[in-house]
């Protein structure tokens, strides 16, 4: 397919031409909006895809793109679990015996596999009884501790995926932390404590600027693992063995602490690559290595939206809930491990969504505050289970200024409030295990903000200025001749490697 600065030349053409979108014909979930007659690159989220015939986004059995060459799929036949697994339709889930069977007929309560093994060790249905604050709580929408939703905050969390650079912060994250006041001067935002507002950031190694994540760690926000590699195809992550994860997760707590002077048992935290897991031995593995909570599952529950639970009891259900979007899910018992449950948005397509850059692009500022609202209040106004902003550069880039006055916009809206913390992920599950009525929240040690034990960066650190970011991920760039950089090839390198040297700069 020719291109030119990028863009097809048939979605040139064809937007040029007066056209309102144009297909791509290498992948169905790629389209272009024809903004001003040049088209821009959208993508249909999750897994639905561009049907040209509507001019939106549809689910994979309605959708209809001949461009592409797409063809809907047919339907699962209407047939009880038993019935389907004998029908050879959705077999994901091996047998210790051999036999597949459907994913969603594992641990539903009835045996598909001849030597029963798909319901060995399935963490039981959760008895509220027994599943007691602090530790332990059910997957559900109850709000912790028995307490009414209008007598705890409403806590915002604001996560960002992937590398993390030195542009990003001085050009994105400031912007969305930090607020312009009266005297031209830039200062944080404060939640109602008068502590600054603060995040959580999932760093990938590939590109991040380590002295960009001391800066952002030393200002009282919270850095999670989100892998070293994150290499493709994202099935590879579904098959990892506990040594690969570890080398992918644990491994980052030390480039962490040698790199950017954070403390490994700070790192509570881990989201999977691509959200991406290995199911019940991801688990088992993140609470053998010592990490907190994870947040890498999503979940359609949204209305009203789930609380942070833990995995003692059973935390999917296939048939009743329709949730594992990402098989495998979790199906044994891990006591006391929580996770933060990525909870769907409903985009401006109506279509669900767990990233902010992954559901439909906004147009502009309006649909951008749309997107934001809407799914806001449907927390606020129910439940006050926390609210997450799952966020990655792409939403901001490019055409995406409005994004960025938008967000700015609604964060001022929130803060309006008076009753809404932006909290870090860690502090979102403490408040979970031991919530507090609005009336003591801003005297609660889980909302302080000490950080005196948080090493500042030094006045002059050596920084990784990647000139040329284009190159697919994992490609293999140190054998460009261009290519002024060498990369560690395993965690105990000096940090020379994974640092740009003087005589770099």
């Amino acid at each position: 397919m020719s291109k030119r600065l990028g863009v097809p030349l048939t979605a040139e053409l064809e937007c040029r031409e007066g056209a309102n979108f144009s297909s791509d014909a290498n992948d169905c979930q790629h389209f272009y909006i024809c903004d001003h007659g040049w088209p821009k690159l959208s993508r249909c989220a999750s897994d639905s895809i561009w049907s040209p015939a509507h001019s939106r986004c549809l689910n994979k059995f309605e959708a209809v793109n001949e461009v592409c060459g797409y063809q809907p799929p047919v339907p699962l036949p209407t047939v009880p679990i038993e019935e389907a697994s004998l029908v050879g339709i959705d077999e994901e889930w091996q047998c210790d015996s051999g036999e597949l069977i459907p994913y969603k007929g594992v641990c539903d309560g009835y045996p598909h596999c001849q030597d029963e093994s798909d319901e060995s060790n399935c963490a039981a249905e959760c008895d509220a009884q027994r599943c007691r604050l602090p530790n332990c709580k059910c997957a559900d929408s109850e709000v912790p501790g028995g307490l009414l939703p209008a007598e705890i905050p409403q806590l915002v969390l604001i996560g960002w995926d992937e590398a993390l650079r030195v542009e990003d912060y001085n050009h994105l994250y400031q912007q969305i932390f930090k607020k312009i006041t009266a005297q031209r001067r830039r200062e944080p935002r404060l939640n109602p404590n008068g502590c600054p507002a603060v995040g959580t950031f999932f760093v990938s190694h590939q590109f991040t600027d380590y002295a960009a994540v001391q800066a952002i760690y030393a200002e009282g926000n919270e850095i999670a693992a989100h892998s070293i590699s994150k290499t493709l195809p994202s099935a590879r992550w579904a098959t990892l063995t506990e040594r690969e994860l570890a080398d992918e997760y644990s491994a980052q707590r030390v480039l962490f602490r040698q790199l950017s002077s954070i403390p490994g048992e700070k790192i509570r935290g881990l989201r999977s690559a691509y959200l991406q897991t290995a199911g019940s031995n991801f688990i088992e593995f993140a609470q053998k290595e010592g990490f907190a909570w994870d947040s890498s599952y999503a979940t359609p529950r949204n209305d009203p939206p789930l609380w942070p639970y833990t995995f003692d009891f059973k935390t999917f259900d296939y048939k009743r809930w329709g949730d594992c979007p990402v098989p495998p899910c979790p199906t044994t018992p891990a006591n006391g491990f929580w996770e933060i449950p990525l909870v769907d948005y409903i985009d401006t397509n109506n279509t669900l969504c767990e990233n902010v850059d992954s559901c439909f692009f906004p147009l502009d500022k309006d649909e951008s505050l749309q997107l934001l609202r809407t799914n806001f209040q449907r927390h606020y106004q129910s439940n006050r289970a926390p609210f997450s902003l799952n966020l990655r550069a792409r939403w901001f880039l490019n055409d995406g200024q409005h994004n960025m006055e938008a967000l700015q916009q609604f964060i001022d809206e929130l803060q309006a409030l008076g009753d809404v913390y932006f909290v870090t992920f860690s502090q979102a599950v403490e408040f979970t295990r031991n919530p507090v009525r609005l009336a003591n929240a801003a005297n609660s040690p889980i909302f302080s903000c000490n950080y005196d034990d948080r090493v500042e960066l030094c006045a002059h650190p050596n920084l990784c200025g990647y000139l040329n970011i284009t190159y697919a991920a994992r490609s293999d760039w140190r054998t460009l001749p261009t290519a002024p950089y060498s990369r560690a090839t395993t965690t105990t390198a000096s940090s020379s490697a994974l640092i740009r040297t003087s005589a770099d700069t």
